[in-house]
């Protein structure tokens, strides 16, 4: 029969099976959190300066992970808002990916067909609203008209 094996010992041979992580897989696991971290601080205070902040992250090298995790963050925080701090949110995000991103063309170009669309959500919000305001006015209306007869009142409102 075979030896007997403990669990750590299984465990280091299907680890070792799997093979070494990578630099890059190292520092990714250490600073992409440090980047959520600062993101989410960045969309909380307005005068917080993300570049700043990304600077200050040692070794240099470093920063490139951070940057990933930030953008991971305003990504997350891009999207239709349902009300003003939804879009105080989502143009803070997008001022954080202009900061730490490199290729602001590119980016710009997104940005603008979000924003379209953003402002077409708000008018059809708001179109959607005052229809919804109309037919409730009318609604209520009816079942007014709908009540007079049952009460004895055949006079309107203005009449009275």
């Amino acid at each position: 029969m075979g030896e007997m094996k403990s669990a750590w010992q299984i465990a280091m041979e299907k680890a070792d099976k799997l093979g070494k992580v990578s630099p890059d897989e190292l520092n990714s696991i250490k600073y992409v959190p440090e980047g959520n971290r600062i993101a989410s601080q960045y969309l909380l205070d307005d005068k917080m300066d993300i570049s700043g902040e990304i600077a200050k992250i040692q070794p240099a090298d470093a920063a490139k992970f951070v940057k990933k995790g930030a953008e991971e963050i305003f990504l997350r925080n891009i999207g239709l808002p349902r009300n003003e701090e939804e879009l105080r949110r989502t143009n803070r995000a997008m001022a954080g990916l202009r900061s730490i991103k490199d290729n602001k063309k590119q980016l710009e170009a997104v940005f603008g067909l979000i924003n379209n669309l953003v402002n077409q959500y708000k008018v059809a919000l708001q179109q959607t609203y005052n229809e919804f305001k109309k037919n409730a006015e009318l609604t209520m209306q009816q079942a007014a008209q709908n009540m007079r007869p049952q009460r004895g009142d055949q006079r309107s409102p203005e009449q009275r």
